[in-house]
């Protein structure tokens, strides 16, 4: 008992001081930073990326994310992203740290207010990294928080384990399961070797708890990447049994499946996924018993490379609303990586995945002007929403320039849309295109249609931009957004 009390008191004073330090970067250098985004979720400091044990409750949206609370260069253990690529503490590119689970909630999707680091890991036990995971309420109503945990034994390719941390019933404290951790380990697959095995996410069907994680096949099986499932075996959510193998990407060649996320939507299933570049939809149907996803369309969810590892949660609402990880920033200071914009998912006639900014964002709009012709607009800085409708078959193209400079540039030309490196054809059927960018700075939303979209990170516009529409026949609707005080801290 005691040993329990001493192993909480050290994760309370080390969570204490890993969340002084996140504030302290944010109040010398990252709020400082004029390049940060404005009404983009994010950290009060340092590095982060993956959404995180995402979850509605008690009436607040919870968003976790993780997070390096001792760098704004690097993600902690990420040896993915070091030029020697290889799992080895003692090697000079290794990025080091720790990675912790960042804590904020919020009532409306747009205020958001920081609280102390959820997640710390356990050093004592070679818990150095938690990585991507996800939030519930077990079946003894009790929060939960399951993830990946590695360290510098335990390393991601070939050694992850499943962990599980439990919370109190406002999700503001955690406490680590102790010896009930690993809930899940390789001994789970009756002696089936799956690599770079991570990810989980839990999704309930028909009163029973269902996890389902990535990774790939060992050679000798086939070597494809893949999606298994899990089903829980007790109420506290701690022991799990391992169903199969529920969805095989259809590329041999692919590395591994990452971030899988199985949503019900209507009567369809959406699956997904991230691909070490860019994140899919598989739609298709369920059957949790044979434990066979059955996929008939597929698309890209974001079109670009900067978008990445998504996770979705149920509102109060019945809304399925998404967030993934936005990479790519260059130049920050103190500060490096956002979240997208939450999107509201859903799927057309064609069970092709639709996508939405809820509402909410769109609340804090303030000064309105339209653009059309050949116009332009100065505006104080880039935090805007735009819509811009133009005819099928008509040409339109919007710029936005800072300092003389064209920082970003947005091309229709009738057909296909161009923005950036990236090439997107549209419905022809449709009387009219819709699009809708949500500006923010140094990061560009595109929507398409309310179907496809392409985020980028693009070069800052800090100060007055100008706002310029070239067209004969579009129209463009212009909002300044107003940013101000959406994050407060409580920690």
């Amino acid at each position: 008992m005691n040993e329990g009390v001493d192993t909480m008191k050290r994760f309370i004073a080390e969570i204490k001081v890993a969340t002084d330090n996140i504030m302290r970067v944010a109040r010398e250098t990252a709020d400082h930073d004029p390049v940060r985004p404005e009404y983009h979720f994010h950290a009060p400091a340092q590095w982060m990326d993956d959404p995180n044990g995402i979850i509605f409750h008690k009436g607040y949206y919870h968003m976790m994310y993780s997070l390096n609370p001792d760098s704004a260069t690097a993600r902690a253990g990420m040896v993915y992203k070091t030029g020697s690529n290889r799992w080895d503490p003692g090697d000079p590119d290794w990025t080091g740290g720790i990675t912790v689970w960042g804590h904020a909630r919020s009532r409306d999707l747009v205020h958001w207010e920081h609280l102390p680091v959820a997640l710390f890991p356990d050093r004592s036990r070679d818990e150095y990294y938690i990585w991507f995971g996800c939030t519930a309420i077990n079946d003894e109503n009790v929060p939960v928080a399951i993830y990946t945990s590695i360290g510098y034994i335990r390393n991601p390719t070939d050694s992850a384990e499943q962990w599980i941390c439990f919370g109190d019933d406002d999700l503001t404290t955690w406490e680590t399961a102790g010896e009930e951790n690993p809930i899940l380990t390789e001994k789970a697959h009756a002696g089936k070797k799956i690599w770079e095995w991570r990810d989980p996410f839990l999704l309930r069907h028909e009163g029973k708890a269902y996890l389902v994680l990535g990774g790939k096949q060992d050679e000798l099986d086939g070597g494809k990447a893949v999606v298994l499932l899990y089903q829980a075996s007790n109420a506290s959510f701690t022991r799990w049994d391992y169903r199969g193998i529920l969805f095989e990407y259809p590329d041999p060649a692919l590395r591994s499946v990452e971030c899988p996320n199985l949503v019900r939507i209507g009567e369809k299933w959406a699956l997904l996924l991230s691909r070490h570049g860019t994140a899919e939809y598989f739609i298709g149907d369920m059957d949790f018993d044979a434990c066979k996803f059955a996929w008939q369309t597929q698309g890209k969810i974001d079109q670009s490379t900067n978008f990445y590892a998504t996770n979705v949660l149920l509102d109060d609402r019945g809304r399925r609303l998404m967030w993934g990880a936005v990479e790519g920033f260059t130049g920050t200071d103190g500060w490096n990586g956002i979240n997208s914009l939450p999107r509201e998912i859903g799927l057309d006639s064609e069970l092709c995945l639709t996508q939405r900014v809820p509402d909410e964002i769109r609340s804090i709009r303030g000064a309105k002007s339209r653009l059309g012709g050949t116009a332009g607009q100065t505006v104080a800085r880039a935090t805007l929403n735009m819509e811009l409708t133009v005819p099928t078959g008509e040409h339109a193209e919007l710029t936005l320039s800072y300092d003389g400079v064209t920082r970003y540039a947005f091309a229709f030309d009738g057909n296909t849309v161009t923005v950036g490196q990236y090439t997107v054809t549209v419905d022809p059927q449709l009387q009219d295109q819709f699009f809708e960018f949500f500006v923010d700075k140094s990061v560009v939303e595109v929507f398409i249609n309310d179907q496809d979209v392409v985020t980028l990170t693009i070069p800052a516009c800090t100060g007055e931009t100008e706002v310029k529409l070239t067209s004969q026949a579009a129209v463009c609707t212009l909002w300044e957004m107003r940013s101000e005080g959406l994050f407060t801290a409580n920690c």
